[in-house]
């Protein structure tokens, strides 16, 4: 428990929209980056934010449970604002404010949730934001309401006041605290109520209300259950309640504090909620109430709803000598009410650069992705387009495989593409530089403009938990013409831990080509091709090797704004792919993965240094079941994979940058990783009598993929398992404890990679037992 202990709940005040927003957004907008945050869970290009909460039961350590810590979190940091004075509320300055010395924010709930929001931050999502997302994450991960987020909540850039309600105040005082930011006191008893169904008291933040050792794991739960729920109600009202806040050491310490807000209406408004719907609507409308409490001045957006279509990852790069643009990205379609076998088709139509008519083609299947409520079906294409003619807008119409057609238009307006600035990602690298690493960025802009800006957003470590976000912008410098472009190019160096977390743009006039990604660049700037004769193979952010013949774009090799023109970095940094498979004594080549900068596939621990080879990262990693060598010097270490990954989409042509410790060994390259698992270390799936194992399968917690039967057990082995499901067809364990039965799939799922299965069973060490939304999977065999 934090030092509140109406930490565990979640409120906030202000005037707000209570209801959900239903009109089809139209794209682009503010809240994409946060959509997708919101909505893809699992799978292809998933975000991984729930891993944390799920199952809900998922905590940092014995007894934790990290859902009730990022609810702790949010309300924490909204409790002390005042809807009177404008100030405060849910602005992120909690992470001026941990270990304050003052008791608000005194526990590990605080710092574990921060550091797992961290990686989320961006230009287009700020930390009060996602710790918002956080708040609906986890309600909905243990089964309650979807709460409405909205954004554009502003962080603030220092501490706030103290004024956390604490268990020893008076009635009185929380009557007040609680009116400070906007709730009376009916709502104060509905607020504890709601943010008390998860978590519980620990001993160590609070030995008068839970003595050390008076408790499995030092930690008193709240209620039985490890969902949302109003069993904390109904005990309460029953008679039978555990709740440490209402019976037990808290009395006699004067710390029963659910006690005496519950009874302070005589318990007329907690037995309201003992109606389990009156209990999740109540809950819902409160908690949006809680995390829309911003500062004066603040205002937010409509409540995010998911795109029924949206594009994603547009890119325009100029080709063919100047004469052609290449077109490519994916259109995600959701599959809610419309599953993705009765598609037939997706065609791309679009608009030229005046408006007129242009053409159309077809995307194909690219993979599937999931959410709490929510599943998705990404499309890719690509296509040549005249540059002259070029394109501004485009339709994505759908063929059903019953004939009929549907078509989307983006609300009338077409979604929206410009050709007036364009990342040229082939001729854009990460390279070396005297221990740092050297950015260069190339661009094509359309005539007459001559001028464009590099803006980047950089993540720099400051004295908090969280990095502060810079802007620095590099003038761009103009190399040559092709067509009706202009080529520019621009450097900037970033220290090497900058590399995977450094987002840029680039700006001519009013027109930018928006949100691009360092750690997404290769690291061989690829010769442009201005004759025609040949291109680079994408226009997408790739790192597979690009070859292309004619002149070379001259690049700047001094960071930000010199102008002296020099030859591109070298690019002796890469290397063909390995004519035979990479090879470490003690381990089995998985192959060439890909990595996001955003949730890393290894996190037990990594390096970077100018010495990395197989041997090496696998002595650093020795002790773990997995090792992955990357962008040349970095290694990383993991017993499971810890966010979702999968060969590389061109294969081994995609690693392809040398190691820093051995020209001949290939390591990586930008978001990819030869990947290496331990022949001794780790996890295994088990041999059992009348099944074969299957696979690592996706799960989800609002949509089991088996679902006959099933059981929760700390000692769970693979053949308990299997002797619970005796007699069903199918049979699957998860997250360490959970057991499935059934008779097959009975939601849609994935195969993923075996290593996203990688927890090891409560009851053997030596076993897989699934992980977080990942399930092993044992079949019947069939006599």
């Amino acid at each position: 428990m934090g030092s509140s202990i109406f930490s565990l709940i979640v409120i906030v005040a202000c005037s707000v929209s209570l209801q959900w927003v239903t009109a089809a957004p139209t794209w682009p907008s503010s809240v994409d980056e946060l959509e997708d945050i919101m909505m893809l869970n699992t799978g292809y290009r998933a975000r991984g934010f729930a891993t944390a909460v799920t199952p809900c039961s998922a905590g940092a350590g014995p007894g934790r449970v990290t859902a009730a810590e990022f609810i702790r979190t949010a309300f924490h940091d909204m409790a002390t604002g005042n809807i009177y004075l404008g100030t405060g509320g849910l602005d992120a300055s909690i992470v001026f404010e941990l270990d304050n010395g003052g008791g608000d924010n005194i526990g590990q709930a605080f710092p574990t949730s921060l550091k797992i929001f961290a990686p989320y931050l961006s230009s287009r999502s700020s930390m009060a934001d996602i710790i918002a997302m956080g708040m609906y994450t986890a309600v909905r991960s243990c089964g309650g309401p979807v709460i409405p987020i909205k954004t554009g909540r502003v962080d603030a850039t220092e501490a706030g006041p103290p004024g956390v309600p604490l268990p020893q105040n008076s009635l009185f005082t929380f009557r007040n605290q609680f009116l400070r930011t906007g709730f009376d006191s009916t709502q104060m008893i509905q607020v504890v109520a709601c943010g008390h169904t998860l978590g519980g008291v620990h001993a160590e933040n609070f030995p008068q209300i839970v003595p050390t050792g008076s408790a499995p794991n030092d930690v008193k739960q709240f209620d039985s259950t490890a969902k949302f729920d109003n069993k904390v109600a109904t005990d309460y009202v029953s008679g039978q309640s555990t709740d440490p806040l209402v019976v037990g050491p808290s009395q006699a310490a004067k710390r029963a504090s659910d006690l005496l807000v519950f009874s302070s209406d005589d318990n007329a408004t907690i037995t309201t909620m003992t109606n389990p719907t009156t209990f999740a609507d109540t809950c819902k409308v409160l908690l949006q109430k809680m995390i829309d409490v911003v500062p004066a001045g603040i205002t937010l957006t409509d409540p995010i709803v998911p795109y029924d279509i949206k594009p994603v990852a547009l890119q325009l790069t100029l080709q063919g000598g100047g004469s052609e643009v290449q077109f490519a990205g994916e259109i995600r379609v959701r599959t809610n009410t419309r599953p993705a076998s009765q598609i037939s088709k997706v065609e791309v139509v679009y608009k030229d650069r005046t408006g007129g008519a242009g053409s159309k083609f077809s995307a194909t299947q690219k993979g599937t992705a999931a959410g709490f409520d929510n599943s998705f079906t990404f499309y890719a294409f690509s296509a040549r387009i005249s540059s002259q003619t070029s394109i501004s807008a485009f339709n994505v119409l759908i063929t059903l495989t019953s004939g009929a057609t549907e078509s989307y238009d983006n609300n009338g307006s077409g979604y929206p593409i410009q050709d007036t600035v364009m990342l040229q990602s082939p001729q854009s690298c990460v390279t070396d530089s005297n221990g740092k690493k050297l950015l260069t960025v190339a661009a094509a802009v359309r005539s007459p403009a001559t001028t464009a800006d590099l803006v980047l957003t950089l993540k720099v470590p400051r004295d908090v938990i969280t990095p502060e976000l810079q802007s620095q912008t590099v003038a761009m410098t103009k190399q040559s013409t092709l067509g009706p472009y202009n080529i520019l190019t621009g450097t900037y160096l970033l220290e090497s831990g900058q590399v995977q977390d450094t987002n840029f743009d680039i700006t001519s006039g009013q027109a930018a080509d928006t949100f691009k990604s360092t750690g997404d660049l290769g690291a061989n700037c690829a010769p442009l091709d201005s004759t025609g004769s040949s291109s680079s193979s994408s226009s997408t952010s790739s790192s597979s090797s690009r070859t292309s013949t004619s002149t070379t774009v001259s690049t700047s090799t001094t960071p930000a704004s010199s102008t002296t023109p020099t030859k591109p970095p070298s690019s002796t940094s890469t290397s063909a792919p390995p004519s035979s498979t990479p090879s470490q004594t003690g381990y089995t080549y998985a192959g060439c993965y890909t990595d996001l900068t955003s949730g890393r596939v290894l996190t037990g621990k990594s390096s970077s240094t100018s010495t990395n080879t197989y041997k090496t990262c696998a002595a650093y990693c020795s002790g773990y079941t997995y090792f992955g060598v990357e962008y040349g010097s970095e290694c990383y270490c993991g017993n499971q994979f810890s966010n979702p990954t999968a060969p590389a989409p061109k294969g081994e042509t995609e690693c392809n940058r040398k190691c820093s410790g051995d020209a001949t060994q290939v390591c990586g390259a930008g978001g990819r990783m030869n990947l290496f698992k331990s022949l001794t270390q780790g996890p295994t799936n088990a041999t059992i009598p009348g099944y074969t194992y299957s696979g690592c399968f996706t799960d989800s917690g609002s949509a089991r993929v088996i679902n006959g039967k099933y059981n929760y057990d700390d000692g769970l082995t693979i053949e308990k398992c299997a002797g619970l499901c005796k007699g069903y067809k199918i049979f699957g364990t998860e997250y360490t404890r959970q057991c499935y039965c059934g008779n097959g799939f009975a939601n849609p799922t994935t195969k993923v990679a075996e290593g996203e299965c990688g927890y090891v069973c409560g009851g053997n060490s030596a076993q897989a037992c699934g992980a977080g939304n990942r399930l092993s999977v044992y079949t019947a065999v069939v006599v």
